[in-house]
């Protein structure tokens, strides 16, 4: 890697293009860049580039943070970001790095990489980008872990009726459901969430689901939850045209496939 020179700017994102990785990984305009593998980025968008496509050649992946609205988060990357960068002036660069100073850093193998999913009443659901073995080894107690619970009764149902006609229809059926589960558990929580409504909004990593759920709330005040330890939601009164424009600016639309 060639030797980085360091300057008194930080890259802000200025446009995104449709289909590029950064509008994969859910970036928005006017998002900074603020550290590369905790690592204080005032490096520029060349040297950024640069270091995102060596993270590439080496089948690697990086913790990229930024800043959005003034709160700070975390996503894994793994190539160049493909967007439109603008510099920020030297007192925002300085107020940044004080605000950054002060932010706990977690090393990489401390977190875990989560997908939001949101509808247009800001219901959130927040999903674990990792394979359970529970979902292979008893797919009923995956499902109510995920909080599934129609379509665990609708399982239960189908396997309770199966063994009522024959025992080894009933074995290979469980069989066939634990291997499916299994191998295809994250699409089938993402299509559950997208059948109740939902749309990918977002990918982050965090220490925990809690610290995934704190992050999200403070991006978006009014965001519920099912099940959580946060307080009750921002509720106010908002202009009706200008609440749907930012659902139109926060939601990815459904037909989006997104990275996992």
């Amino acid at each position: 890697m060639a030797e980085k020179e360091e300057g008194n700017f930080l890259i802000k994102i200025d446009k995104l293009v449709n289909g590029s990785y950064a509008f994969k990984v859910f970036l928005k305009p006017n998002d900074i860049i603020v550290a590369l593998d905790n690592q204080f980025y005032t490096f520029g968008e060349k040297q950024l580039t640069s270091d995102l496509k060596e993270i590439k050649t080496n089948q690697q992946k990086a913790i990229l943070t930024v800043l959005r609205d003034d709160i700070f988060f975390d996503l894994k990357v793994e190539k160049s970001l493909g967007c439109k960068f603008v510099t920020t002036t030297k007192d925002e660069t300085t107020k940044i790095k004080s605000l950054y100073s002060s932010r706990k850093i977690y090393e990489t193998e401390e977190l875990n990489e989560y997908i939001a999913m949101r509808d247009v009443y800001r219901n959130y659901e927040i999903i674990e980008n990792s394979s359970s073995l529970s979902a292979g080894i008893f797919p009923p107690l995956w499902l109510a872990y995920s909080q599934k619970w129609w379509v665990l009764f609708l399982l239960v149902a189908i396997m309770g009726i199966s063994l009522c006609v024959n025992s080894y229809l009933f074995l290979l059926g469980w069989l066939l459901t634990s291997i499916y589960c299994y191998k295809a558990q994250l699409n089938l929580l993402f299509s559950f969430s997208m059948l109740e409504g939902k749309v990918f909004c977002m990918k982050l990593v965090a220490s925990s689901m809690d610290e995934a759920q704190k992050i999200v709330r403070q991006l978006d005040p009014k965001s519920k939850f099912k099940f959580t330890k946060l307080p009750n939601p921002l509720i106010e009164e908002v202009d009706e045209k200008k609440d749907k424009k930012e659902d139109k600016e926060n939601i990815v639309d459904e037909k989006e496939t997104v990275i996992v």
